[in-house]
Order: structure tokens, then C-alpha cells, then sequence
């Protein structure tokens, strides 16, 4: 085993063996967002390079009931790819405890990804299926708090290629933003 491995394989048994026994109580959870509203201009392309479907996510809004942000996404492929409801449509937001791209990457590749908070509502409704040259922009909203402090992605998805898949790309997938929004507390005043 490469020696920084094993040191950092030591390093994590040591912090989990320290924690043991410990008389310290988890802080409670955050409270709820209170209404806030942000301009986001994010647009991210998958992949990078070539074709690609493009995610953009251009407002984001907390509410007193709920939250809803203002997204699209674009066909720029030769695929046409389905938008496919099992039991939702897979859009919606996922809430992290930090801002880094990383942790979101592992947490997907370890199966650990926090709960979807799934839309409600979709104004216009999403098509079934986007075709090559094509683009959906609406309001994806639902209702719910969320926590202060946590980082909210976009989450869109499950889409799947109907035909041949475009190169470096899988058949099947969700877009989870690599940008966040951190929800931010109660201003003082």
C-alpha cells in the first residue's frame, strides 16, 4: 500500500477510534431558510467538449412555503434524450453540507447522494423527450423548507438517450449542477 494511503487510512481509523465514547451531543440541525432570492446565470455543458445537452439554472428563489428556481436544458446532440418519470421526473434539488464539487462526486460514486427534493410543479410542463436542436426553460418549484446553511444543486434528470448515445456520454443519467447556492440565514436587522 502507497505510504500517504496508509497514513491517511491510520489518520481515519484514529478520528473514528477518538470519536468513541464521546459525551458530545451532534449540533442540532439548522432551521428553515427564510425567503430569499438569487440571480444564479449558472450554465454548465455535458460533456465539456462537443455535443452536448447544456443545464442552465438562471434564478433560484426561497419562499415562505417552498422554493422554485428558473432552469432550462438544450439538445445540442444528434440523441434525442427522454425525460422519464419514475416516480417523478428526477428534477428538483439536492441539499449538501458543503460547497465542494468533490464531496458531491464521491458521495454519487459511493451511492450516499442526499434525497431528491423533487418538483412539483412545472410551468411549462416538461416534454416527454427533447429531440436534437430542441430546449426546454421553465419554473420547476415545490413546496417544503429548507435547512439554513446547507448548498443547494439543481438536479436534473433521469435522462435517457433514445438511440445511438453520443460519444463520452452514458445512456442513462442525472445532471446534478457542479455550482450551489448556500442558503443564508435570517439577515440582522
Amino acid at each position: 500500500m502507497p505510504p500517504v494511503r496508509s497514513a491517511l487510512l491510520v489518520l481515519a481509523a484514529a478520528t473514528l477510534l477518538a470519536g468513541c465514547g464521546s459525551s458530545q451531543t451532534a449540533p442540532l440541525p439548522p432551521g428553515p431558510a427564510p425567503p430569499q432570492e438569487a440571480n444564479l446565470h449558472w450554465l454548465e455543458r455535458y460533456p465539456d467538449t462537443g455535443p452536448a445537452l447544456v443545464f442552465r439554472a438562471e434564478h433560484f428563489e426561497v419562499t415562505r412555503t417552498g422554493w422554485r428556481a428558473e432552469i432550462g436544458l438544450e439538445n445540442q446532440t444528434s440523441t434525442t434524450w427522454r425525460l422519464v418519470e419514475t416516480p417523478t421526473t428526477g428534477f428538483g434539488l439536492m441539499l449538501f453540507p458543503t460547497n465542494d464539487e468533490s464531496d458531491v462526486e464521491s458521495r454519487s460514486s459511493g451511492g450516499d447522494l442526499p434525497g431528491l427534493r423533487s418538483a412539483q410543479s412545472f410551468n411549462p410542463l416538461l416534454p416527454p423527450s427533447l429531440v436534437p436542436g430542441s430546449s426546454w426553460h421553465g419554473t420547476i418549484a415545490a413546496p417544503g423548507p429548507l435547512a439554513v446553511g446547507l448548498y443547494a444543486r439543481v438536479v436534473f434528470g433521469q435522462l435517457v438517450a433514445d438511440g445511438d448515445v453520443p460519444k463520452g456520454m452514458p445512456a442513462q443519467f442525472s445532471w446534478i449542477t457542479d455550482n450551489a447556492y448556500k442558503l443564508e440565514g435570517a439577515k440582522p436587522g
